[in-house]
């Protein structure tokens, strides 16, 4: 499967895992893969538990690409200009990257019993004294159980 438009401004591309008796490598992101002009930014891993969610906002400037690494997740997708959507399903075992332009919301619920952890590179690192994050609701977290 070749490079996918999911949305304008959105792009999936599948990865393929190199198996031997040691384990396995994924390369994730390559060169030729980042389009914008940018200097390095940041890598950063997140997880959630069931039914939690992460993300739910959008970026005024930076390009994020995404690949979940352990377990399975719903991605949701917005693109704010025109309101098109898309929802995907994410799954480390079928792994893949997506890219989400700048005015993309984006969202991760895991729906699994499992831990989900994603793997993200962002082209503009965050700096929380000139935040690129606008919060918008695409998915809802399930409730919390409370412990006793």
């Amino acid at each position: 499967m070749q490079l996918e438009i999911i949305l304008p401004g959105v792009t999936r591309r599948p990865l393929h895992r190199r198996v031997d008796s040691r384990g396995w490598l994924l390369k994730l992101l390559m060169r030729e893969h980042v389009t914008s002009a940018r200097e390095f930014g940041e890598i950063y891993i997140t997880a959630a538990h069931q039914g939690q969610v992460k993300g739910n906002h959008y970026h005024e400037r930076a390009c994020e690409w995404f690949c979940v690494i352990e377990g399975r997740a719903t991605m949701a997708l917005r693109v704010m200009a025109t309101g098109e959507r898309a929802s995907i399903e994410l799954d480390a075992d079928r792994p893949e990257i997506i890219e989400v332009a700048p005015g993309v919301a984006h969202a991760f619920k895991n729906t699994n019993p499992a831990l989900m952890m994603l793997l993200a590179y962002a082209d503009d690192p965050y700096n929380a004294e000139n935040p690129d994050e606008v919060r918008i609701e695409l998915l809802r977290s399930d409730a919390v159980a409370s412990g006793a």
